[in-house]
């Protein structure tokens, strides 16, 4: 098979292309068109194609990422949507938790709460009734329903979310009115709460479905265009979606549930890197993604990513399966500027991929980490992109004189080097929140860097961190994308339970996760008859009764044991909370079942040929680089040119079209039979 792997972030459009047969890869980036992201992943496309020679016809496999979804939320740009909800609770999406569990600091009396997802106008009520048992207390009047179809269609909303009282328990009034309004209003999206995030806590839910409807029109219309385009151009291979969970799924079901791609960009990498983990034995990864608007960490423990099943977007609370990462403004399109107090900071705002940063030549006029990077000689401004995108040296130390070392009153380096210590000092911050506060020890961990930015930065991190090796993967500025290519396929689902483990009983709750199975497996119906074995993991949501969160933990293959069960649970409450109860009851209050078909991509992507030693390679040129506190010259090393098994001794740079990398005195870095580097601090 031909794979190609797209991956659309907020400056860059980022295109792999394998032959997975002899292992031959093609990479190119291109600028992310915001207004319409379809222009840049096509122009990706049509790119590689030129660049391998290949036609639309041989491609046989497309993965696409993308952080469309997660801009759209903290732009406020989804689609106008109404919700429908139970009598009484419209304001439940402005009343949120009595604990402001949003707030950044409890103590802010300036608070401002953000605005609310839906228009308070367009919170519409229904007199319906489901109790807490799931019984009806009060049918649903049909008349009301269409009342509410007709003050819809004469309005210009485009979604409707779709979220009752105890829907999760009995979803049968949600699904009357899911299927009255699909048919009335044929141009709306209708999403319901019982098919997006069917458990207790209702502030949670109606978020969460409310997210799911803002986002489905927009990106509806991207997936069909996106796919619309491509059968334009001949392709016709298979299409696939990074979900948040890691895995990839077909356009249908990320279609009616795009919730999903909250985080489908950087859980690229993280799957590309858990294969990674696997190939090499290495279970404890420490991960750090460094693009052009943030630096994402994540980790991977016992070969595994860590999956939570909750968490905030822009304050929003969002539940569904999402690979673990902390995010932080620090990417290297972050716009530096100076504090009332004269202090120097770096984002929230980025100049991403229009103006883009001073370097860029775009009309950008304000410095950013990249600006910075490129003054201190971290960057190469006629080799970046492989000399087909020449940066503006002239620009970026403009922009730093006149923003920074001028109100400053120090030197143009210092003010470069001052900026490149706050980006390091925020990023390290998020890898201990990482680590550190989650009881886990960093230097027990392998920091796998990538993103363009990433291996810019990896040095000074890992030793910050006391971290001993760094590992910088093949296409690191692509890596996300390569991640497109070696993921597989995966669906999650869910079924609210109630219960303490006394009155569990195991049959009846093997027969809960059967159901959940036949349910997955009907999502796998094209895996399966390509002769793909599927795999599923069980998993319950359990917490001491009383507790507010419940902690997700795996169940072990074979028939259900609650002792076994329970012992994990305490396991892993032990190490989050550092105490178990033995006394107080356990209760399960959420099953669920995750089915994988293993269709990435599992081979290596080509590499030199080996030797024995570096002893006779020769450096590409010289540069000058901010290194050991001091401007130095150094070798520089084309990456492609290294042969697998070679060493390199710092001082020295090693560069290829995606990134570079520096390293100084007493550092090595070793090109294993992977083809990554491998670099021992």
């Amino acid at each position: 098979m031909k794979r190609l792997g797209i991956d659309v972030g907020g400056t860059f459009t980022d295109t792999v292309l394998v032959d997975d047969v002899t292992g031959r890869h093609w990479s190119v980036k291109t600028p992310t068109t915001p207004k319409d992201r379809v222009i840049g992943a096509i122009e990706g496309f049509n790119q590689i194609l030129n660049l391998s020679g290949l036609r639309s016809s041989d491609i046989d496999f497309i993965g696409h990422g993308t952080t469309m979804a997660t801009n759209m939320i903290v732009e406020h740009k989804g689609a106008k949507t109404a919700l429908i909800t139970t009598n009484g609770f419209r304001d439940i999406l402005e009343i949120r938790r009595v604990s402001r569990h949003d707030r950044a600091d409890l103590y802010d009396l300036q608070f401002d709460a953000p605005a609310p997802l839906v228009q308070r106008r367009w919170c519409l009520e229904i007199d319906e009734r489901i109790n807490a048992r799931g019984d009806v207390l009060k049918p649903l009047d049909i008349a009301e329903v269409e009342a509410l179809v007709g003050k819809i269609a004469g309005s210009d909303v485009e979604a409707v979310a779709i979220s009752l009282l105890h829907s999760y328990l009995n979803p049968v009034h949600e699904q009357m009115i899911r299927d009255l309004l699909q048919e009335r209003l044929p141009d709306c999206f209708i999403t319901a709460s019982c098919d997006v995030n069917p458990e207790q806590m209702e502030y949670e839910r109606t978020s969460t479905t409310v997210v799911n409807a803002m986002l489905g029109p927009v990106c509806s219309r991207y997936i069909r265009n996106f796919s619309r385009a491509l059968l334009g151009l001949g392709f016709q291979g298979e299409i696939m979606f990074m979900q948040s969970n890691g895995g990839l799924a077909a356009p249908e079901l990320v279609e009616r549930q795009p919730v999903v791609l909250l985080e489908s960009g950087p859980a690229g990498g993280v799957s590309a890197t858990a294969r990674l983990a696997e190939r090499m034995g290495t279970p404890n990864i420490l991960l750090g993604d460094m693009g052009g608007t943030t630096f994402d960490v994540s980790l991977i423990r016992d070969g595994q990513p860590e999956l939570r099943n909750s968490g905030l977007l822009h304050t929003y609370a969002v539940r569904s399966p999402t690979i673990d990462i902390d995010s932080v403004g620090a990417g290297g399109g972050s716009i530096a500027w100076i504090d009332s107090g004269g202090g120097v900071r770096i984002g929230p705002e980025s100049a991403g991929a229009d103006p883009g940063p001073a370097c860029y030549g775009r009309g950008g006029t304000r410095p950013t980490v990249t600006d910075c990077n490129l003054v201190l000689g971290f960057i190469d401004p006629d080799t970046f992109l492989s000399g087909t995108f020449k940066l503006d040296r002239a620009a970026a130390e403009l922009a730093v004189e006149e923003h920074l070392a001028k109100p400053l009153g120090v030197s143009l380096i210092e003010a470069a080097h001052a900026v490149r210590a706050i980006a390091n000092a925020l990023m390290a911050q998020a890898m201990r929140l990482m680590t550190v506060e989650r009881g886990y020890d960093p230097r027990d961990f392998i920091y796998v860097c990538y993103g363009g930015a990433g291996p810019v930065h990896a040095i000074d991190l890992a030793s910050d961190l006391e971290i001993r090796r760094v590992i910088v993967p093949a296409l690191p500025g692509l890596y996300s994308a390569f991640g497109m290519l070696v993921a597989d396929q995966s669906y999650d689902v869910q079924m609210p339970v109630e219960l303490e483990f006394g009155s569990i009983r195991t049959a009846a709750m093997e027969a809960s996760f059967e159901q959940l199975k036949h349910q997955a497996t009907k999502r796998f119906a094209s895996a399966a008859a390509q002769g793909f074995e599927l795999t599923y993991q069980r998993k319950l949501d359990c917490r001491y009764a009383g507790q507010p969160e419940p902690i997700t933990i795996n169940v072990q293959d074979g028939p259900i044991d609650l002792a076994a069960i329970q012992v994990t649970f305490e396991d892993a409450h032990s190490r989050h909370w550092n105490f178990i109860r033995k006394d107080h009851p356990l209760v399960c209050n959420n099953m669920r079942l995750r089915v994988e078909a293993p269709t990435g991509w599992k081979g290596v992507i080509d590499g030199e040929s080996s030797a024995a030693d570096g002893a006779g390679l020769k450096s590409s040129s010289m540069r000058r680089i901010f290194l050991d506190g001091e401007m130095k010259a150094v070798p520089v090393y084309r990456r492609e040119a290294i042969p697998r098994g070679s060493t390199i001794s710092g001082p020295a740079v090693i560069e290829e079209p995606s990134s570079c990398l520096a390293f100084g005195t007493g550092q090595t870095a070793l090109v294993d039979e992977y083809s990554n580097l491998v670099i021992d601090i």
